[in-house]
C-alpha cells in the first residue's frame, strides 16, 4: 500500500514532478471510464457535481487538481449557479490514476494532505496492478483487484462500478 511504505518527500519534488508527468494514452482512458461511470450516476440521483482533471481545489495551503473529484450537493449550495468561482475548498472524494514517473513517496503524500484537507475518500488507480487502493480519513484502506467492485459509500451512496469496466483489457 502507498500509504505505508514510503516517506514523505518535500513539496517542491512533487510539484516539479507533476509538472514533467505526461499522462499516457492508458491514463486518459481509466480517467474517462471513471467518469464515465461515476458522473451520470451522481446526476441522476442529484447528489452534486463530479469534477474532471485541471479542476483545482484548495488542499491545505496548496491547490491541487485531482484526476477526477466529486463534491456533494450540500457543500456547493452556497455558490453560484453557474459555479463560476474558484473551489476553495478540497473535494468529498479525490481520484489520482498513478503515472508512470509518480513515486510512491508523492502518491503516499497526496493521499495524506487530501485526508488532512477533509477528503473523505482517496481513491489511487494503478493501472500496472490493475487495482484501486480506497484511503478513509478513519485510517481503512482496501484494496480492490480488477475482479472486484468499487463502491462509492458512505461518500458516494449507492455508486458502484465493477473495476473490469475501468482498466482496459
Amino acid at each position: 500500500m502507498f500509504q505505508e511504505t514510503m516517506a514523505t518527500p518535500d513539496v517542491a519534488t512533487i510539484e516539479d514532478e507533476a509538472e514533467g508527468a505526461m499522462p499516457t494514452l492508458g491514463h486518459g482512458l481509466i480517467a474517462s471510464r471513471l467518469q464515465q461511470a461515476l458522473g451520470p450516476f451522481v446526476e441522476k440521483h442529484d447528489l452534486g457535481h463530479v469534477f474532471s482533471a485541471q479542476t483545482f481545489f484548495r488542499i491545505g495551503t496548496d491547490t491541487r487538481d485531482t484526476d477526477l473529484a466529486y463534491v456533494a450537493k450540500e457543500r456547493l449550495a452556497n455558490l453560484p449557479p453557474d459555479l463560476d468561482v474558484d473551489a476553495d475548498f478540497a473535494p468529498d472524494l479525490a481520484v489520482e490514476i498513478a503515472s508512470r514517473t509518480d513515486a510512491l513517496a508523492g502518491i503516499s503524500h497526496k493521499v495524506s494532505a487530501y485526508l488532512a484537507a477533509g477528503v473523505q475518500a482517496v481513491w489511487i488507480v494503478n493501472p500496472w496492478l490493475r487495482t484501486v487502493e480506497v484511503y478513509r480519513p478513519d485510517g481503512r484502506v482496501t484494496v480492490l483487484t480488477r475482479s472486484e467492485t468499487l463502491t462509492g459509500d458512505p461518500v458516494v451512496p449507492g455508486f458502484s462500478v465493477p473495476l473490469s469496466q475501468i482498466f482496459p483489457a
